[in-house]
């Protein structure tokens, strides 16, 4: 079975996690300050970067750092997933959920504008998939943007990436994002006074003044893998995106009623995943990938809706239920063999 998804560690990842193992200072450290610096220079940022202990973190610690607290509204996708809810609810905040675009399947900016309100005090913006946002559409709302950027480092909108937009940004670096430390996530920021509030609430040890902070630190061997991750993240999104442009190509020729997500012009994604769109439904087309050896996801499912999660009423999320129905995500991370792509893309030719 050729797996849907998987981490790209190599000999010289674990190597680097070997030498932090080796020195004896394995906990938050110099390669935990190393790796925040070089995120940071990778984005090109002019700001500083937070390293924490999960993406869900992350996003937390965002909101902390804008006042967010009881009472507050944020919005957010409800086509995206559950850990933005949860980091929302942590904080006492209410979430505030909006539709997606049909085309890109990124946050509606016209649903965005028509819920803002006296008591809207952030909006959670995700580049879903790696595909950017139109992320400086909502800059203009002078609202504070939390940039999502999970799925997306590396992506760019014209010649800016994308998580240098927003007042504020956050990373994931789980086991299968785009790049690891296994677990980790961190927040991106110009703001000193964001960044400060952040460091105090994350080094919540040896303190002469007590007041409620909590331990989300990263590892120094995290870190020391993470750096091993970003050298290499250049070459693993533009395997990434050969691998796009050879599927495209054959599903251009097949002449089905199929869509893929759409990037414009003026943006380059970094092709977390490969999604394809059938009116007519999935599941013929899964099967046949699964008889043939290959893992296929729907990337979201109907019921991890967040709307369906709070029993709204779906009227109001038309298009991320038409998505949650029609999509289907097929294998596209780096260490993918030849032979494999190969047999996707032939795949691919029958349906």
């Amino acid at each position: 079975m050729i797996q849907h998804n998987k981490p790209t560690v190599e000999p010289d990842d674990i190597e680097e996690v070997s030498k932090v193992l080796d020195s004896g200072w394995i906990v938050q450290g110099k390669k935990v300050d190393e790796f925040e610096k070089a995120v940071c220079d990778y984005l090109g940022i002019d700001g500083q970067g937070i390293a924490v202990s999960s993406g869900t973190a992350a996003l937390y610690l965002a909101l902390f750092s804008l006042g967010i607290g009881k009472g507050d509204k944020v919005i957010l996708p409800t086509y995206v997933c559950s850990a933005l809810l949860n980091a929302i609810f942590f904080t006492g905040a209410i979430p505030i959920l909006v539709d997606v675009n049909l085309n890109d399947f990124n946050i509606s900016f016209e649903k965005t504008r028509k819920k803002i309100e006296g008591k809207t005090k952030a909006i959670i913006v995700p580049h879903i998939y790696g595909t950017p946002a139109d992320i400086d559409k909502f800059i203009k709302l002078e609202i504070p943007i939390i940039e999502d950027c999970a799925q997306s480092i590396g992506a760019r909108k014209g010649d800016q990436m994308v998580g240098t937009f927003g007042d504020i940004s956050v990373f994931s670096f789980y086991a299968t994002k785009m790049l690891t430390t296994g677990q980790g996530g961190m927040i991106v920021s110009r703001a000193p006074e964001i960044i400060g509030k952040i460091k105090d609430f994350r080094e919540f040890d040896y303190r002469r003044e007590y007041k409620v902070r909590f331990n989300l630190q990263m590892t120094d061997m995290q870190a020391a893998l993470g750096l091993s991750q970003l050298r290499k993240l250049p070459n693993f999104i533009e395997s990434r995106r050969t691998i796009a442009k050879r599927y495209t190509e054959v599903l251009s020729r097949s002449g089905r009623n199929l869509m893929l997500q759409e990037v414009s012009d003026n943006k380059k994604s970094v092709y977390y995943r490969f999604v394809m769109r059938s009116k007519n439904g999935i599941e013929r087309i899964r099967k046949l990938f699964q008889e043939n050896g290959i893992q296929t996801i729907v990337p979201v499912e109907t019921f991890e809706l967040l709307h369906k999660y709070l029993k709204l009423n779906g009227d109001d999320f038309k298009n991320s239920e038409e998505l949650a129905k029609t999509t289907l995500s097929v294998p596209i991370y780096p260490t993918l063999k030849e032979a494999e792509i190969s047999k996707i893309m032939r795949i691919m030719g029958k349906i």
